[in-house]
């Protein structure tokens, strides 16, 4: 997998029923901490936030680059 970077958007890889949220559910990598965890935010399609949620690396997957040209 490759790391994320800050904005980028990832793919939940597995249930997190700690914060209610399913495989599958994209979001935005919005901090990257010293122990190796992502803060990733989940919003809805009013931008509205859903889940701001602390997780591994193995929990997500990387989908774009927020600085792609």
């Amino acid at each position: 997998m490759n790391t994320p970077d800050l904005f980028d958007v990832v793919e939940l890889q597995e249930d997190s029923p700690e914060f209610e949220m399913q495989r599958g559910a994209q979001g935005a990598m919005v901090e990257c901490y010293s122990d190796g965890e992502f803060e990733v935010e989940f919003v809805d399609e009013d931008g509205q936030t859903l889940a701001l949620c602390g997780l591994p690396p193995e929990k997500i997957a990387a989908l774009s680059s927020a600085t792609a040209p």
